[in-house]
């Protein structure tokens, strides 16, 4: 109640309040009440304000309490009518009055001190009810008003009515009085009150559905949609609550949809949840997450539960207290206070769950990675512990994959997989191997490769070389990279994570590499191969073909392995190979491959490096690419062999037995002359630039890269890049018909040795009948006959004359071997121009260097645009389009048989 010493200042505004509530009361509706009301509020609060502790021994009533009360009084009389009462006239002008008033502890004083002047006017106590029976008043009533006035007093207010010299009708039982009633008190509007247990009854009913559908719970209100799944209102319930309670229930039954998704998603027996470990991870940190939103929404159940019990318990059994103990309300209004952050957060989990539906592994670590840094720190905090949760599965996969070897992955979602069908002798390249589906967006794929290195590095050295323990301070590391795993997805690879990963990796492949370049001579070994394979050690190739030079005739069914064998140490004992390690020469070998018919020694014999160990894993892929590099090779010396050792030589030889002869076939041998230097010209350039600008430069750059290497790895992808590039230099597996073109050159060269030995023979044969012609002829001088007779001498000049024809159909054979070369040596120079290397290009430029060729073939001078790449069949080429570039393929010389030797008729 107002303090004592502003007793003047409250007198004067109740009076005023007095004045309008009697007017009102009388049914007395005044034109000026709703400005005397504007007039009189302000007045009011300025009172409040300057005494803001009016109330201070009890708390004020809630404003809506207070209101009720003022109605429940000016309604009273039952003299009134229903329409125009003058409660509900002064709650029209109290409204409007008090619209500006936004501090509720203002508009709860504000309502007290109208009821303060109300309840101390003792006119509302002379109310007339007839001849009516005397009607109790309820005890519940009467303790309230005894409650009222105990305050009262103990406010300085006496049930005299008295307050520092006030005058106020006491509210107490008469027991002297004739009239129905109690006191100066009125009977109770019983429909009033029912109507407002009703009202209370319904705001609990309403509060309870909105907490109930928090958790996706239906209720009086509220009802789920089949389909959609999202709550609406019941058409039969809905009409005891207003458009507004209907409105709030709605927008407070969303936060129940969502929660119903992600418990949808939590399941397992759903179906629409993530799958593996990481999966069920995933789930368990949705269940914690609602176990925590539970929790909340518990203790909303709880506050809702006191405050019932305490409004049943003391509106049964009040004190004088029951003022100080009345519990904060829970409404609507607050439940949509309190909902906004638990919404939001069950709307971005609602949102990364369905974006995880039916992942596993690495992809389902990407989905969520992908709500990460979108500027909301709550979204950010949220997606980083699901992603920590989610990672820690794949983390104790890449522990125990770089520090043991192994792979725990039984639903198939580690980003590196081991394949079953792949035995050890291929564990190093084929045995292990990325499975880039399940490779998170977070893991780089040069990170990741250094996963998989250290894990197959250790794998060998368990399973291959017999070592265990290849990784120090294991415990130290298994620590660090169990325990930061939120480190695996930050956005720079600087954290200590990624620095065991690092420190991991390095002692593992310094381990291997240690071992494979020291007790196994890996190095040593691909020296030993480059020597013997690529025919780098040349004396050697000299004498082990010189030494085979028969065997190497034979034709291929008649050729055995142990043959060869002492004739290959002959040649090891003989030349600088003898000074090699004797275990770099135990692994060569020589071996005969299964001829085909028409094969030759040169086709089906070969040398063989044999790898056995941890050797044969390592260098086991690379022996196919060495076995395609040595027929090329092997194929130019024997060209080189057949040119310098049968055609050079044999005519070197015979040029001075044949001399007699040489106004006969002295065209036909300058032609051959011509030609045989024109192929060796060739065969010698090719042979230079394979063995020595190819493979002796790259071998060189190879041994640079081998001595910078700091794992294994960089010397097997540094010994795959040689590989790869002498293979284009020794034109095998090229985009162009290089290969096509040289083969022709090949066939051309084998025509050319058994046409001279074709031509020599005839030649000689003519010798030897000239020769035979001479002896006779001087036999018969020496018996006197003189000379031989005239049938000898015709049938000597018919023989003549058979030879010579013969010498012309040997040249017009010749010059065909020479355009067929030239067709072959210009579409091969024409692939070389055409080629992306530049050093294929500078090739082509050197074995045309007096442009020889270029004079000879038209194409060979036209610009290299697009416009000239589109050949025509002039010279019998078809046009063909294989790596983006036009190419030139021969076609068949009529001229040559089956393994491209030639058919010669002599008639």
């Amino acid at each position: 109640m107002p303090h004592s010493n502003n007793h003047t200042d409250s007198n004067n505004v109740a009076t005023e309040f007095k004045g309008l509530i009697s007017q009102l009361r009388e049914g007395v509706h005044p034109k000026d009440s709703q400005e005397l009301l504007d007039r009189l509020v302000p007045l009011a609060l300025q009172y409040i304000r300057k005494c803001p502790d009016i109330f201070d021994s009890t708390p004020p009533l809630p404003e809506i309490i207070c209101l009720d009360k003022i109605m429940t009084i000016l309604e009273s009389n039952p003299i009134w009518g229903d329409e125009d009462k003058p409660g509900s006239v002064f709650h029209e002008h109290y409204v409007v009055a008090s619209c500006e008033i936004e501090d509720h502890r203002m508009r709860d004083l504000l309502a007290n001190l109208i009821l303060f002047s109300l309840e101390n006017d003792t006119s509302y106590g002379k109310v007339d009810y007839g001849q009516q029976a005397s009607i109790a008043r309820p005890k519940t009533e009467s303790k309230i008003r005894s409650s009222c006035s105990t305050t009262l007093q103990s406010n300085g207010i006496s049930l005299n009515g008295n307050k520092n010299g006030v005058s106020v009708k006491p509210s107490s039982y008469d027991s002297t009085q004739n009239s129905v009633g109690l006191g100066s008190v009125p009977l109770p509007n019983y429909v009033v009150e029912i109507a407002k247990q009703n009202n209370t009854n319904t705001d609990y009913n309403v509060v309870q559905n909105a907490i109930y559908s928090f958790l996706g719970v239906q209720g009086k209100y509220l009802k789920k949609d089949v389909i959609t799944g999202r709550f609406k209102l019941d058409p039969l319930s809905m009409q005891s609550i207003s458009s507004v309670q209907a409105g709030m229930l709605l927008r407070l039954s969303e936060l129940g949809y969502y929660h119903d998704r992600i418990t949808k998603f939590s399941n397992t027996t759903t179906g629409y949840n993530a799958m593996g470990s990481m999966g069920q991870a995933l789930m368990a940190k949705l269940k914690l997450e609602l176990s925590e939103f539970h929790g909340h929404v518990a203790a909303l159940q709880d506050q809702l539960n006191c405050y019932r019990e305490t409004q049943m318990r003391d509106y049964v059994d009040r004190d004088k207290s029951w003022l100080d103990r009345q519990p904060e309300q829970l409404t609507l209004f607050k439940l949509l206070c309190w909902y906004m952050e638990p919404l939001r957060r069950m709307q971005w989990l609602t949102k990364i769950a369905d974006a995880c539906q039916m992942k596993k592994g690495g992809d389902l670590a990407s989905v969520i990675y992908k709500f990460l840094n979108n500027g909301d720190p709550m979204v950010n905090k949220l997606a980083t512990d699901l992603l920590t949760v989610c990672c820690a599965p794949l983390v104790r996969m890449i522990s125990k994959w770089m520090l043991e070897g192994g792979i725990e992955d039984s639903h198939g979602e580690f980003f590196i997989e081991s394949i079953d069908e792949v035995g050890a002798d291929r564990l190093w390249h084929d045995k292990f191997r990325l499975r880039h589906s399940m490779l998170p967006k977070f893991v780089t794929l040069e990170l990741a490769d250094k996963i998989l290195k250290t894990g197959k590095s250790i794998n060998f050295l368990r399973e291959i070389c017999k070592v265990e323990e290849a990784v120090k301070d294991r415990k130290e590391l298994k620590f660090v990279i169990d325990n930061h795993v939120s480190h695996i997805f930050s956005y720079v690879p600087d954290t200590t994570w990624h620095a065991a990963i690092e420190t991991c990796y390095s002692q593992t492949s310094k381990h291997v590499l240690d071992i494979m370049v020291g007790p196994h001579k890996l190095l040593d070994h691909l020296q030993g191969m480059r020597r013997y394979l690529l025919l780098g050690q040349g004396d050697f190739v000299s004498i082990f073909i010189e030494n085979m030079k028969d065997e190497l005739e034979k034709i291929g069914t008649e050729i055995y392995s142990h043959d060869l064998s002492a004739m290959l140490d002959a040649a090891l004992r003989c030349t600088n190979a003898q000074y090699d390690d004797p275990d770099i020469l135990n692994h060569l070998d020589v071996v005969v491959k299964t001829p085909y018919p028409g094969d030759c020694g040169w086709d089906v014999i070969s040398l063989q490096y044999t790898v056995r160990g941890p050797l044969a894993t390592m260098l086991e892929p690379a022996m196919p690419t060495y076995k395609a590099l040595f027929k090329p090779l092997w194929r130019i010396k024997h060209m080189e062999f057949v040119l310098s050792t049968k055609i050079w030589k044999i005519q070197m030889g015979n040029a001075k037995a044949l001399r007699s002869l040489h106004d006969e076939i002295s065209k036909a041998t300058y032609r051959l002359h011509l030609f045989t230097s024109e192929i060796m010209h060739f065969v010698h350039q090719m042979q230079y630039y394979v063995l020595f600008e190819v493979i002796e430069c790259n071998w060189v750059e190879l041994q640079k890269r081998m001595q910078q290497a700091k794992a294994l790895d960089d010397i097997l992808d540094a010994h795959s890049k040689f590989l790869q590039a002498i293979s284009v230099g020794c034109f095998v597996n090229t985009s162009t018909n290089m290969e096509s073109h040289l083969e022709v050159v090949y066939e051309n060269i084998i025509s050319l040795e058994n046409w001279q030995e074709n031509f020599y023979k005839e030649c000689f044969a003519e010798l030897e009948a000239r020769e035979k012609m001479q002896r006779a002829i001087a036999e018969s001088e020496g018996t006197g006959r003189f000379g031989v007779t005239t049938e000898q001498k015709m049938e000597r000049d018919q023989d003549r004359k058979m030879f010579e024809q013969k010498i012309l159909t040997c040249c017009r054979t010749l010059e065909g071997f020479a355009g067929s070369y030239a067709k072959a040596v210009g579409g091969f120079l024409l692939a070389l121009n055409s080629s992306d290397d530049h050093n294929l290009q500078l090739f082509g430029t050197r074995l045309d260097f007096n442009e020889y060729y270029k004079k000879r073939d038209t194409n060979l001078s036209k610009p290299l645009t697009f416009e000239h790449w589109r050949m025509s069949n002039v010279y019998g080429y078809s046009k063909s389009h294989m790596g983006g570039r036009y190419s030139m393929y021969p076609q068949p010389t009529p001229q040559f048989g089956r393994q491209g030797h030639v058919s010669l008729t002599w008639d």
